[in-house]
């Protein structure tokens, strides 16, 4: 018997064909055809929606006959991951996905003028929902598939998913990922009908680009505080699939902002879309098909190869488009000395980091004895990410009206505060990478801070654009200090009572081990104290946890962290040891990585704010 869900889907898919057929009949001639298509596009949402709050209602009641609320729960599951782990496998996500895509074409119903460019870009977008549904609809990927027979327990959660981050990641980056569909389609529909798209697609760009920031800083903060190896980000395939539309989405904010003020740009931008959207789908081949290895992935999925079709027909049919309106996309048009140049750079950094770091992912897909490790990543990234620095404190030196003296007058002044800076880092610690680092930090922050006006305040997207380039710098130095010089021990085994030297200057003091059970797990607590030149820093309590689970990856090892401002003290247990007497350990100090933390958030906080819509005098 098919499952009220899965008629849900069904109902899904029918209301996408008939919203967009009934769409196409209006733009070819055919009147009178909007509110039933209208009606259609709230009624796959619906259906989408109440589907997604059905799954959740297995999950809830641990209704294990249905195969996947079997595969990711169990009947000890907390409450708070057991409504997380509905999107925690491919189907939900799936679901999750869709239901996000269907929420916002119904905004665009709602609050968007009733012309051409919408219509048709209501029909690029129901499409998507078409294909999604019949994804879902499949064996592979449909989360109401039901079994034969009703099992006692399930197999449960993956316990490194049982973490706050890894309960909202998700649907962070599944809000970014349906958002960013948006400026494809109005992009196209933009194209055909010789209509500006920028200012239409702007407000779902920035609202998707700052879920798709958040929800990268929730994982990269996951996988620092959960896997125990003492870094945030290890470019792994599916950690780059969702940077990749990140990078390109960055772009088109940027050609935007040009397009908008200067209305030039129209190429790149619409090709920028293109691209993001691509990458987009991308990413969903590489999380959904198996084809590359990842701790992120999920299973083989033959169906997954899908969504190269899709990202084959979104290209052609683009292409299509812009050969027909080649007349209308305009050409770029700039002045060298002007600081619409320097956004171009920008442009031209992001895609080039985005073609290089695309290529280090798929490679493997093609030789599965090429392994471009971490080195590979940091030799190219590093170098882009302080040119693009560079080139923020640029360009906010350089303002729209190129006003030479000021960009002179405030370049001076933050060059020779940089080059001090540098010198005097150098000075006390003979490191050069540290030291041109913390120079051109300076140097960058600086022309960032002097282009700021009170009055700027009152500007939200001037204002909230300064904001996500500090925390674009303040990332940067992070990134510097914890990828150069982070310091590692590792397989530290130490007894009860043991206090040992790491280096001339750290010393760790082992102090306590005990154990406790819980109806969901036992838990192993090390209690361990850090000295740094005698002088202690403070108290950390790393765990092991044993999930009652019957699957091979139920012992997690978690990690305790000491945060300052200038460095983390960090420490993972491996393990015990004998008789209980004593565990392995793995401690980091990692330099400055709290500014990769300050630096994220304060660009989330500047895509809020950009947001806000501006009041305006009734004078």
């Amino acid at each position: 018997m098919i499952d009220p869900g899965e008629i849900l889907i069904w109902i899904s898919l029918f209301l996408s064909i008939v919203s967009s057929v009934l769409l196409v009949l209006n733009l070819t001639g055919r009147k009178n055809l909007d509110t039933v298509a209208e009606l259609a596009i709230y009624g796959y949402t619906l259906a989408l929606t109440i589907s997604f709050f059905l799954l959740l209602r297995y999950f809830v009641i641990r209704d294990f006959n249905v195969e996947y609320v079997f595969e990711y729960s169990d009947s000890n599951l907390s409450p708070i991951y057991t409504i997380s782990a509905v999107w925690a496998g491919r189907e939900g996500s799936l679901l999750m996905w869709a239901m996000f895509m269907g929420l916002f074409n119904s905004v665009i119903v709602a609050t968007a003028k009733r012309d051409s460019v919408t219509k048709l870009s209501l029909v690029i977008l129901s499409l998507l929902i078409l294909f999604f549904s019949a994804i879902m609809l499949t064996e592979y990927s449909n989360p109401f598939i039901r079994m034969d027979f009703t099992p006692i327990e399930g197999y449960g959660l993956n316990p490194l998913l049982r973490t706050p981050e890894m309960a909202i990641h998700p649907p962070t980056i599944f809000v970014g990922y349906a958002g960013l569909a948006i400026p494809f389609a109005f992009a196209v529909a933009g194209l055909i009908y010789r209509e500006e798209w920028v200012k239409r697609a702007r407000k779902y760009l920035i609202f998707s680009w700052m879920f798709l920031s958040f929800g990268i800083l929730l994982g990269a903060w996951w996988a620092y505080k959960t896997l125990g190896w003492g870094g945030y980000w290890a470019w792994d395939p599916v950690e780059n699939a969702s940077l990749l539309p990140w990078f390109t989405a960055s772009a088109l904010i940027h050609g935007a902002i040009v397009e908008e003020r200067r209305k030039s740009f129209k190429n790149l931008n619409y090709f920028m879309a293109l691209i993001t959207f691509d990458l987009i789908i991308l990413a969903a081949f590489i999380t959904r098909s198996g084809i590359i290895s990842s701790v992120h992935a999920f299973g083989e999925n033959p169906i997954g190869y899908a969504y190269l079709g899709l990202i084959a027909a979104s290209t052609i049919f683009a292409l299509l488009a812009w050969i027909l309106r080649m007349d209308h996309a305009g050409e770029i048009e700039f002045k060298w000395k002007s600081r619409e140049a320097l956004i171009l750079i920008n442009i031209l950094i992001l895609s080039l980091s985005t073609l290089l770091v695309l290529a280090g992912t798929i490679t493997p897909m093609f030789n599965e004895e090429i392994t471009l490790n971490r080195e590979y990543y940091d030799s190219i990234e590093i170098p882009m990410g302080t040119a693009l620095v560079v080139l923020l404190g640029l360009c906010a030196a350089l303002n729209w009206v190129a006003d030479s003296e000021r960009f002179k007058k405030n370049g001076v002044v933050a060059l020779v505060a940089g080059l001090a800076v540098g010198i005097a880092v150098f000075g006390l610690t003979r490191l050069g990478v540290a030291s041109l680092g913390a120079g051109i930090f300076v140097f960058a922050l600086l022309l960032q801070s002097m282009g700021l006006k009170l009055k700027d305040l009152s500007n939200r997207r001037k204002f909230g654009g300064y904001l996500v380039h500090i925390g674009i710098i303040l990332v940067f130095i992070g990134t510097m200090g914890s990828w150069i010089y982070d310091t590692t021990y590792t397989n530290v085994g130490l007894k009860v009572g043991d206090r040992i030297n790491l280096d001339p200057t750290h010393e760790v003091e082992f102090t306590d081990l005990r154990a406790f059970e819980d109806p969901e797990k036992y838990t192993i607590i090390a209690t361990i104290n850090l000295y740094e030149n005698g002088e202690y820093q403070g108290t950390l309590q790393p765990k092991e946890y044993w999930y009652k689970l019957d699957r091979q990856d139920r012992v997690v090892h978690s990690v305790e962290i000491i945060s300052q401002l200038d460095r983390d003290l960090y420490v993972a247990m491996g393990g015990t040891t004998g008789h209980f007497e004593g565990a392995f350990f793995e401690i980091h100090i990692v330099p400055l990585v709290s500014y990769v933390w300050i630096g994220s958030i304060l660009m989330i906080i500047g895509g809020i704010y950009a947001l806000i819509p501006r009041i305006r005098s009734k004078n």
